[in-house]
């Protein structure tokens, strides 16, 4: 939280710059990078298929270049004096060295006529007529291609073989030639020797790509020429040792026709990809020059929407010192406008409410003063009582002295205070109730009488003040004094299932189900002004009401009554709150208590 506190990012401006500038980024990005993949796409596919046509136009030019030397080679092959010379040997005649020098001069001229062509030779069936030298046509180009060429679907056509074994530098093709006047007997071959930068002499009219190489390879897979960007030929028999990395490039083969050869081309990737790193890198500078260019208006516009809001804050700041004043000024925002009116609302009411609140502090400070005065009647009152009790024990009337004691004792009750919530405990009600009933069969004599069954279990719970009391007044007033006889009043308090429950039943003069089930719905609703200030049998709602306050609408009092069969009222406490104002007591150390 403190990093972001520096960061100003707990406060609404630099929140919103930080939203505008993460969704223009991602926005950017998503931006960017579809555009980069379907640029980047079309680039390859176009590199691709420029790629193809360079391959088609070599593959092409060396058809071309292959197609010339076997057009030059069958017509050395059907030239007279190439024929008549074959015929001899065939015939057991042998050619004489003068011979061989006009055979070596037509071969000479007819290489001329080709920038690729380094040298034709010409065999017999037993041996070379030309060079000059020692050796059959099989340990000149080998047995396989020997067959190759005698074989009856390729006799007359071009072998093409490959590096030419005795000289490696060169590459090596062999032609089958037939006696036209011995009826086509095999009459000798044709050897020609092929420059090795013949892929070079393809590049020359070949459009190519920076970083291609150019690679001519046998049936067997043998690399028997190769071209790089600068037309340099390399005569190596594998990629390995001219240290090239295949990785790096991008390969497209194509088979020549007429051979077993297939040229292959080269591309380096960074060469292909060269225009894509270029719009890779418009596009990032791009997207950092949005991204400043946004962040420098949403920093502006952050402003625009905050600084109304900051002049309010301080507005509202003012009122720390318990002054709160409106704010005047009108904003270009409607919702800050609006708070504007709500906060100037606000001041009105509190002001209002501050003004109203004096007031009443005046009245109850006169109240509590008026309070203090009174409290002269009850020292009055306990003063005149002790009088009383002193004279009484004077005439030795101890009865009478004893009643005003309790009489005392139960006003000292009813008006000293017993903390700030009016609790007391079981016990201390009881004898409260001990008090007033003495006070009265002091009157009632026999007529009245008065049983507590109570568990001492229960004496320690904490129960509103005047609970009890006002109840079996109730009985008394209501129930007994009507009757000549007088009559009994049970009280039983106990516990059970978490309810404590304190039951007066009375065997008095009892009710009509119609006054019965008038009493029960003042129970359950709220009594009137007019019913309150009557005075009359407010006693068990006021205890009711209290009850209900204190522990909720599922407690109070329970009421049953049958006329000329007595009453029966139950008083409901939860024993679980009950105990709780106790511990709270404990915890508090209320010294009143």
């Amino acid at each position: 939280m403190r990093l972001l506190s520096k960061m100003g990012l707990d406060k609404t401006r630099g929140q919103i710059f930080v939203g505008f500038i993460v969704m223009m980024i991602i926005v950017l990005s998503l931006t960017v990078s579809s555009l980069y993949y379907l640029l980047s796409k079309v680039q390859k596919e176009n590199a691709s298929r420029y790629i193809d046509e360079i391959a088609e136009q070599a593959s092409g030019r060396l058809e071309s270049l292959l197609s010339e030397i076997n057009v030059l080679t069958l017509q050395l092959a059907m030239d007279e004096r190439v024929q008549d010379q074959l015929a001899d040997e065939l015939r057991g005649e042998t050619t004489t060295y003068d011979e061989k020098m006009q055979l070596r001069k037509i071969l000479i001229d007819k290489t001329a006529y080709s920038e690729t062509i380094r040298e034709i030779e010409l065999f017999s069936e037993e041996n070379s007529l030309y060079p000059i030298v020692e050796q059959n046509i099989a340990a000149r180009v080998g047995e396989r291609y020997v067959r190759e060429a005698n074989e009856a679907h390729q006799v007359g056509a071009m072998i093409w073989i490959g590096r030419d074994p005795q000289n490696p530098e060169d590459l090596l093709a062999v032609r089958r030639v037939k006696v036209e006047k011995l009826d086509y007997q095999n009459g000798g071959y044709l050897v020609i020797r092929i420059k090795p930068s013949l892929v070079d002499f393809i590049s020359r009219d070949v459009a190519k790509a920076r970083g291609s190489i150019m690679r001519l390879l046998d049936a067997d897979g043998n690399e028997i020429s190769l071209a790089g960007t600068e037309g340099a030929v390399a005569s190596s028999d594998s990629p390995e040792e001219d240290a090239i990395n295949r990785a790096e490039y991008v390969t497209v083969q194509r088979k020549i026709k007429t051979t077993d050869w297939q040229l292959e081309i080269m591309v380096l990737k960074t060469a292909l990809t060269e225009e894509i790193h270029f719009l890779q890198d418009v596009l990032i500078w791009a997207s950092v020059l949005s991204i400043v260019v946004f962040a420098v208006l949403s920093y502006y516009l952050s402003l625009l929407i905050t600084s109304p809001i900051k002049r309010l804050t301080r507005v509202m700041q003012k009122g720390k010192g318990g002054n709160p004043q409106e704010n005047p000024e009108t904003y270009f925002n409607r919702e800050v406008n609006l708070l504007n009116v709500k906060y100037n609302q606000m001041v009105r009411e509190i002001n209002h409410l501050i003004k109203s609140v004096y007031e009443k502090e005046l009245i109850k400070s006169k109240s509590e003063i008026r309070a203090l005065h009174s409290q002269i009647h009850p020292h009055f009152l306990f003063n005149t009582l002790d009088s009383l009790y002193w004279a009484h024990i004077r005439k030795g009337d101890d009865e009478l002295a004893q009643m005003v004691i309790r009489l005392a004792d139960m006003f000292r009750y009813s008006i000293q205070s017993s903390g700030e919530d009016g609790f007391v405990t079981v016990a201390e009600e009881l004898e409260q109730v001990r008090r007033y009933v003495y006070i009265m069969k002091m009157r009632w004599h026999e007529r009245l009488q008065v049983h507590i069954h109570d568990d001492p279990a229960v004496h320690g719970l904490k129960i509103p003040k005047l609970t009890i009391q006002p109840l079996i007044e109730n009985a008394i007033v209501h129930g007994i004094e009507p009757l000549e006889s007088g009559g009994i009043i049970e009280l039983t308090v106990s516990e059970r299932d978490g309810i404590v429950s304190f039951l007066i039943a009375d065997n008095g003069v009892g009710m009509r189900e119609a006054e019965l089930a008038d009493v029960r719905e003042r129970l359950q609703n709220d009594m009137n002004v007019a019913f309150m200030s009557s005075g009359k049998g407010i006693g068990m709602f006021n205890v009711s009401k209290l009850i209900q306050f204190h522990y909720g609408p599922d407690y109070g009092i329970r009421i049953e009554s049958r006329q000329n069969g007595g009453t029966v009222v139950e008083v409901r406490i939860p024993a679980e709150q009950a105990q709780e104002e106790v511990d709270r007591d404990e915890h508090t150390g209320d010294p009143s208590r």
